[in-house]
């Protein structure tokens, strides 16, 4: 896989993993009955994918 089709993956993959956080967010405005794991797990997703991301964009 090339330097930038690497970027482009874990940049999509951390772009998703937003999204995901924001809909989840949004139900939990609507319905407070969401389950706090599920917020936990998503912002646990978030700083995997943002970690992995700047680790190719070269920020250690």
């Amino acid at each position: 896989m090339a330097e930038q089709e690497l970027k482009n993956t874990k940049f999509d993959a951390h772009v998703d993993a937003i999204e995901k956080h924001k809909a989840l967010l949004e139900k939990l405005h609507l319905d407070s009955n969401t389950h706090l794991d599920e917020i936990n797990n998503s912002i646990s997703n978030l700083t995997l994918t943002l970690e992995e991301y700047l680790k190719v964009i070269g920020i250690p």
